[in-house]
C-alpha cells in the first residue's frame, strides 16, 4: 500500500525491521516524476473490497487542510476518493519540482465538491494539461450519446481524463491550464486513434488544439457558473 508507506510509523512497523527499513528508503528517494492510473471509486463495493475504506490519517489530513479547506461545497466525501487522495499524495511527494501524469476519473474537472481541489492545483502547479476523453456512462439522452464510448470499454462508467501536472519553480507563470476535449459521439476505437495521432502534448500543441482555461472566482474550469442569477430576488 503506497499511501500507507508514508503514514507515520506505527508499533507494528517498528517491530518489523525489514518493513521499517523499506519504508525509510522509500521516503528518502528523490522522486520527481510520478505516473499512474489510480483507482476511481469511493466506498466499499463488496466484502472483498476494503481498499477504499482504509484510513490514512496523515494523507486525509492533507486533503482536509488543502482541498476541503478551499472548498465551499457542503459535501466533502468525494474528496477522499482514492484518485483524489493519489493527486494529493503525488503533489506532496514530488516536492517543489516535478511532473505528475495520471489517468483518472474526469469528475474533478467540473464537480462542485472538487472546487477546492481545482483551486489548489492552479496554485501548486505551474502548468496543467488535461486531455478529456469523455465516456461518462452515468448520463442519459443526447448527452449520453455525445459521451459515447469509454476508452476502458465496459471496465468503467466514469468519464476519463489524462492529466499532466507540472511543477517548475523557475517558470515565469503559475497555474497555466490547457484543456483539450476529444469531441462528441466518438467510439472507443476513434478515441484511441486520436491518442495515437497526437502522440504527446507536443502533438496537440503542433495542431493548436489546446484551449487555455482561466478559472473563475469559484474555481470553476469548465461550465463556469453565471453570477447574474444572484442578482434576482429570492421568491418564497
Amino acid at each position: 500500500d503506497t499511501f500507507q508507506l508514508y503514514e507515520k510509523e506505527d508499533l507494528g512497523d517498528a517491530m518489523l525491521v525489514q518493513n521499517s527499513n523499506r519504508r525509510r528508503k522509500q521516503k528518502n528517494l528523490d522522486i520527481r516524476v510520478i505516473l499512474g492510473n489510480p483507482p476511481y471509486s469511493i466506498g466499499q463495493k463488496s466484502e472483498n473490497d476494503n481498499n477504499d475504506n482504509v484510513a490514512y490519517p496523515h494523507l486525509d489530513g492533507r486533503v482536509r487542510s488543502t482541498y476541503a479547506d478551499r472548498s465551499i461545497a457542503t459535501l466533502a466525501k468525494g474528496l477522499y476518493d482514492s484518485y483524489i487522495r493519489a493527486i494529493r499524495w503525488a503533489s506532496d511527494r514530488i516536492g517543489d519540482s516535478g511532473v505528475i501524469g495520471f489517468v483518472t476519473n474526469a469528475g474533478y474537472l467540473d464537480s462542485n465538491s472538487a472546487d477546492g481541489l481545482r483551486k489548489c492545483l492552479a496554485e501548486e502547479f505551474s502548468s496543467i494539461y488535461v486531455f478529456h476523453l469523455r465516456g461518462n456512462a452515468r448520463t442519459a439522452g443526447e448527452l449520453r450519446r455525445k459521451e459515447k464510448d469509454n476508452v476502458f470499454g465496459m471496465g468503467s462508467r466514469a468519464p476519463i481524463a489524462i492529466s499532466l501536472l507540472v511543477k517548475n519553480p523557475n517558470g515565469e507563470q503559475q497555474g497555466q491550464i490547457y484543456f483539450h476535449d476529444i469531441g462528441d459521439y466518438l467510439t472507443r476505437e476513434e478515441k484511441l486513434g486520436k491518442l495515437i495521432e497526437f502522440g504527446s502534448i507536443a502533438g496537440i500543441t503542433e495542431q493548436q488544439r489546446w484551449q487555455t482555461v482561466t478559472p473563475d472566482q469559484h474555481g470553476d474550469w469548465l461550465n463556469q457558473r453565471d453570477d447574474g442569477f444572484n442578482q434576482y430576488i429570492v421568491m418564497g
